[in-house]
């Protein structure tokens, strides 16, 4: 397609995933060979994803297998990964961006509680287990993440026995199973799950449910006093016949009738997740797709993995890793992030909200920390929407603050407006990766001018969103009318990567396209190089 004076090629690298699956830790070598190579086929600007870039990097799992190329490439890299990239991009002529998340401080990666990786790796609690890969400031300060509210009808509900079930099917036609095929299994540290021979009293009923009617299999006369608590037929054959997700499949009542507010989890994860076995390991509580994901209670569970449900009471009281943008240290902190990145030479800071350290299976319930409630009865009141303005009130003025630091260090600030989420009716899969209660206020942000340049990203929509979807034709027309490029990003599918491209190029409205990320198209070896590995890339540049 060649090279277009007013169309750019970008690049961008989201660096962990390029260490974890690089065959040995990556050096200055490699990186030198990454931008020659980017810069060989066109691309002109590289976006580097930052991760505490300059103190090492997140706390990291060193000496497990899945992670230690990671932290031994920080090692390699004197532990700033992103100063050694802004010098090599700038030996090759390209510009080099730093991708600043500022809610990514410490993604929903945890190891089971009883599991000797939470006792080696563990940084922070969370229901279920300890998480590890976070920022050493939220380590430092877990009180600064984003708060669960705190008017739980059964505020003691981890201490509370389960004297109750209900298995909600998503339909209501029969199912095979039957009270002799349930199993209860427990543990005391979400760790090797045990059988728990007890006796109950088993009825199969229809009910009236969210979407139609439902079979419902209640299980009563329990008492049920041990922190985690799962189900799971004795079925070694299909097929299954009793599907839901898994925040509908299971509830627990206490001795009064009571729902106990629960976590739940199946053998789903996004970390960890090949190493998922109620059986020899453990299982991932509130990873954010409960709701989404079905669940087959009646497949065979002898691999640990499928066929099950698992409950622990209690609620986590804070998001897994996503900081407050309310609370002052954390502008502050974000600021000195942002500073950190701008010494190390970069040529403009790209900014993105979506991240995956807010994961969890009830977003609307986190919000609530004491800095929002206090500037909301300044205004009045408590309620969704004024906690909404006011924490977007917070985020909008961080970044006043961030454009006049960036832009008076004469470099450039870039906003990623992310159209999928900024929507009235975002996809339901979208929900974990975003802070929940809050208006990210994007159109005031082109009227305040507080991006460069911008970037239209997306991913859950299909590609014709760029021309057809009523929200990017409004960010389109509103970044033009201001004198603001507009590049186009989402993730590479190569099948139509090339016609992608072109008819962006074509357009006539975009001053580019970002190929995300490297990791789906280039790859180390172990001399040092690095070559590129999806021939649909290498046409784009001819």
């Amino acid at each position: 397609m060649g090279r277009h004076d007013d169309f750019m090629m970008e690049a961008l690298v989201d660096f962990p995933d390029d260490a974890l699956g690089a065959p040995e830790p990556i050096t200055v070598a490699h990186i030198d060979a990454m931008m020659r190579r980017l810069a060989e086929c066109g691309v002109r600007r590289v976006s580097w994803g930052y991760y505490a870039d300059g103190l090492g990097g997140f706390l990291t799992p060193t000496h497990d297998p899945q992670w230690s190329n990671l932290a031994r490439t920080y090692q390699a890299l004197g532990q700033n990964p992103l100063a050694v990239a802004v010098a090599a991009a700038h030996r090759y002529g390209l510009e080099l961006f730093a991708y600043f998340k500022p809610y990514e401080t410490g993604p929903a990666c945890l190891f089971p509680m009883g599991s000797l990786e939470a006792a080696a790796y563990g940084r922070l609690d969370q229901v279920g287990g300890r998480m590890t890969w976070i920022h050493p400031f939220v380590a430092n300060h877990p009180h600064l993440r984003i708060k669960r509210r705190a008017d739980d009808p059964v505020p003691d509900a981890s201490q509370a026995a389960i004297a109750s079930m209900k298995l909600r099917k998503s339909d209501s036609a029969p199912t095979r199973i039957t009270g002799e095929h349930l199993k209860i299994w427990v543990s005391d540290l979400n760790h090797r799950y045990r059988v728990l021979d007890v006796p109950f009293t088993f009825v199969d009923s229809v009910e009236a449910g969210r979407d139609g009617p439902q079979r419902v299999l209640t299980l009563s006369g329990l008492d049920l006093r041990t922190p985690y608590v799962l189900v799971t037929t004795d079925f070694t054959e299909g097929p299954a016949d009793f599907a839901n997700n898994a925040l509908e499949m299971v509830t627990a009542c206490d001795a009064d009738g009571r729902e106990l507010p629960c976590e739940v989890a199946t053998g789903w994860a996004v970390w960890f997740a090949d190493r998922v076995d109620f059986r020899s390991w453990g299982v991932m509580f509130d990873t954010g797709w409960s709701g989404v994901a079905p669940v087959c209670l009646d497949e065979p569970n002898a691999g640990g993995r499928d066929g099950f449900v698992a409950i622990a009471r209690g609620r986590n009281a804070y998001l897994p890793g996503a900081l407050c943008e309310t609370e002052p240290e954390v502008q502050a902190f974000w600021l000195s992030c942002i500073q950190s990145m701008l010494d190390a030479g970069v040529d403009g800071i790209d900014f993105r909200e979506e991240n995956h350290s807010t994961h969890t299976d009830h977003p609307l319930d986190y919000g609530f920390n004491d800095a929002v409630i206090a500037r909301c009865r300044e205004r009045g009141g408590v309620d969704l929407a004024t906690i909404a303005a006011v924490r977007g009130d917070a985020y909008t003025s961080f970044l006043q603050r961030a454009k006049r630091l960036i832009n008076g260090r004469g470099r450039t600030m870039r906003i990623h407006f992310q159209i999928d989420w900024y929507r009235s009716d975002p996809d339901v899969g979208r929900l974990p990766a975003y802070p929940a209660n809050i208006d990210f206020q994007w159109r005031r942000w082109i009227d305040l001018g507080l991006t460069d340049s911008a970037v239209l990203r997306f991913f859950a929509l299909p590609f014709d969103c760029v021309f057809n979807d009523a929200v990017a034709h409004e960010l389109v027309d509103r970044c033009r009318a201001g004198g603001i490029p507009i590049t186009v990003n989402r993730y590479i599918h190569r099948e139509t990567l090339v016609d992608e491209v072109r008819r962006v190029k074509e357009d006539g409205r975009f001053a580019g396209f970002i190929l995300y990320e490297t990791n789906s198209f280039m790859g180390f070896d172990t001399a040092g190089g690095c070559t590129i590995t999806a021939p649909e890339v290498v046409e784009l540049c001819r």
